[in-house]
């Protein structure tokens, strides 16, 4: 076996003497460095399980988990990728990961311009993921903002644009994929069942990349054909109090079926299709009346839930990209927590189903470090730290994220009304704040008392 957790030994007759029976482990050795602590129990103990969680799955290359799918998955590491950097402080094992898509001349068995779902491996079968393809454009961005590294999306400049080529064959006469070929993959859930004929969390997906990809290549063409792919999701899938999955051709009209996935709007918000300011009715429903406790109060019940990957996730981010910082504790808390104390890692599914080990669900480090810490983002390109604290439900917290062969440090407590923090940050580093905590902040020179 790749992994075990229990080994229980068994002779069928006789008597048997075991000696010597070890496990030699494979693993990233380079996350031990990184820090977090709060004085939430529950919060230590996700950072743990992510870490040990990320610590399997990144040593070459970012894999899905260590024991059945020992193999780099697109999608999962657009998630993988910020946390190794977050622990690790560099981006080695990503470079690795993406240049493996730069390095063949050609791709055997899949359409030519498309990019394989998991490389390095042979797919004879002819199955690829397309939504993973565009997956990879998302994340050649990010990688180039963690660092800096231009000449690698340079390198895939031919790759990404042979990729959208490709998929311009099957846009219709909107603008909108239709009939895509392959797996279409939006997550584990039912909204898997709704990817014909036209997907409309595949097409939000599309217009991300090609606004990303319009962004590092300097084309407008495919910002401007992005926004008005937006417009036309907008107008086609939302119903009047949910975005609906598909449409399907019908006599040569396109109609949208009444499928509606939760997963969907989180898509939705998470690409720009809408926001709380254009759809406030909406939002505040999701922020309501969704989450991991929906299935206790069994509110929409019509629409089908999302599962942890990817939706649950999804919906963390946008609880962080709005603010809403104290109620995505308490629901990554709710989303994983019984998954950290039932084996001390993070899982593919929302129940013991499949992997209990899944590179992506380490994403929770990034989190906690991200809103609950409050390093917001730290910019190693431009040397910039960019501190939010928010009003958490918390004493204290302190953690340290490495930069290199340096690191950046940063505590912080309630004191009376207000904050104190105190950060540390490598030489001709930048530091800019953002106070969210309702209070009044103060930086102190001196370390303050924890606990």
């Amino acid at each position: 076996p790749y992994t075990m957790r229990y080994l229980k030994l068994l002779s069928q007759g006789g008597r048997c003497e075991v000696e010597g029976v070890h496990l030699r482990e494979l693993a990233n050795p380079d996350v031990h460095e990184a820090q977090f602590c709060s004085s939430d129990a529950r919060l230590n103990v996700l950072f743990e399980a992510g870490r040990e969680t990320l610590r399997q799955n990144a040593v070459d290359i970012f894999m899905d988990c260590p024991s059945r799918e020992r193999a780099g998955w697109l999608g999962d590491s657009f998630f993988t990728a910020r946390v190794a950097c977050d622990l690790s402080g560099h981006t080695l094992i990503e470079r690795d990961f993406l240049e493996n898509f730069l390095l063949p001349d050609c791709f055997s068995n899949i359409p030519d311009g498309m990019i394989p779902m998991c490389y390095p491996a042979d797919h004879p079968n002819g199955v690829f993921i397309p939504n993973w393809a565009l997956w990879f454009v998302l994340e050649l961005e990010e990688y180039v903002g963690r660092s800096g590294d231009r000449d690698l999306a340079e390198a895939l400049r031919p790759r990404v644009l042979k990729l959208l080529e490709y998929l311009r064959r099957f846009e219709n006469s909107d603008g909108l994929l239709e009939r895509l070929k392959g797996w279409v993959f939006i997550e584990w859930s039912k909204a898997n069942e709704f990817v014909q004929d036209v997907n409309y969390p595949t097409n939000m997906l599309y217009a991300a990349a090609l606004e990303a990809a319009g962004r590092m290549y300097g084309l407008p063409e495919l910002t401007r054909r992005a926004d008005m792919l937006r417009q036309v999701i907008r107008q086609q899938s939302f119903d009047g109090t949910f975005f609906v999955d598909n449409a399907m051709r019908e006599g040569g009209s396109l109609r949208p079926t009444g499928n509606r996935t939760e997963i969907c709007q989180y898509y939705a918000f998470f690409f720009g299709i809408c926001s709380p300011e254009t759809h406030p009715d909406l939002w505040q429903r999701l922020l309501d009346e969704f989450g991991p406790r929906r299935q206790a109060t069994g509110a929409y019940p019509e629409v089908h839930p999302a599962n942890a990957f990817m939706g649950n996730y999804l919906r963390m981010e946008l609880l962080s990209r709005y603010g809403h910082c104290r109620q995505l504790l308490e629901e990554s808390v709710d989303y994983l927590l019984y998954m950290a104390e039932r084996t001390g890692t993070l899982w593919e599914n929302i129940g013991p189903t499949a992997s209990c080990n899944h590179g992506f669900a380490s994403h929770v480090v990034h989190v906690l470090y991200r809103d609950i810490l409050g390093l917001y983002r730290v910019d190693k390109p431009n040397c910039v730290v960019h501190v939010r604290l928010a009003d958490l439900p918390l004493h204290w917290c302190s953690g340290r994220m490495p930069l290199g062969k340096d690191a950046v440090s940063l505590q912080w407590r309630r004191s009376g009304g207000g904050t104190q923090f105190r950060i540390q940050v490598p030489a001709g580093y930048e530091v800019r704040v953002e106070n969210l905590t309702g209070g009044e902040l103060t930086e102190t020179v001196k370390w303050p008392a924890m606990g």
